[in-house]
């Protein structure tokens, strides 16, 4: 099984309410009968994984970067089979996990940050659902399909993104894992060591989101 099947295999339980989504944290859902609910960052992670290519089995490793600036709101109901999500991360807020080497860590940072996502110009990687499907599992869970429109790097592009979803004690807690391929949003994948190293077009992205109810 290859490294990007396995992650699927993983998680194609990771994502719901958070990387569908868009606008700002604090926009409302629109919603009627829905329970509404607020994703708490703090409790929530989003990890978007590469894999380098070239000469990178000897003299690079893959990366794991997480985003630790997001929020947005989920609207879901135990009992209907519809909701919409909106997310936003702000694209600077982005950090290499598992590198030890300092020197490293900030120049790769800094390279995603200026040359790969360019955030001063495009600050924020937003997603909003335009339609969702609901199926309940035997456990009580749902698996949820978010059908909706990702902007990132200036680009939007229609997405389709599949999650499990729980609520216990009235909180919601959705899991879940994509991919995408960087050129649909007009990202250069970055490489170095004069091309023979360099990151591969596909990057997987993966949610363990935890959002609470928004008091009316």
């Amino acid at each position: 099984m290859t490294h990007t099947a396995r992650n699927l295999t993983i998680g194609a339980t990771l994502v719901a309410a958070a990387l569908g989504a868009a606008a700002r944290a604090d926009a409302p859902v629109e919603t009627a009968e829905h329970g509404v609910y607020q994703i708490d960052a703090k409790r929530s992670r989003f990890i978007v994984e590469t894999q380098t290519s070239g000469l990178s089995t000897l003299f690079a490793h893959d990366h794991r970067i997480e985003l630790r600036d997001f929020g947005g709101q989920a609207a879901f109901a135990r009992n209907q089979k519809s909701g919409s999500l909106q997310f936003t991360a702000r694209a600077r807020s982005l950090m290499l996990i598992g590198e030890d080497d300092l020197g490293a860590r900030q120049a790769i940072e800094s390279t995603l940050r200026e040359d790969v996502l360019e955030t001063d110009k495009y600050p924020e990687v937003t997603f909003r659902t335009k339609s969702v499907t609901t199926s309940r599992r035997g456990d009580g869970t749902f698996d949820v399909r978010l059908n909706g429109e990702l902007a990132l790097h200036g680009v939007k592009r229609a997405i389709t993104v599949p999650a499990r979803v729980s609520l216990e004690a009235g909180t919601l807690h959705a899991i879940g894992v994509f991919e995408l391929r960087q050129t649909d949003y007009d990202i250069t994948p970055f490489s170095f060591a004069n091309g023979t190293v360099g990151i591969r077009d596909v990057v997987t992205l993966s949610f363990d989101i935890v959002a609470s109810p928004v008091k009316s």
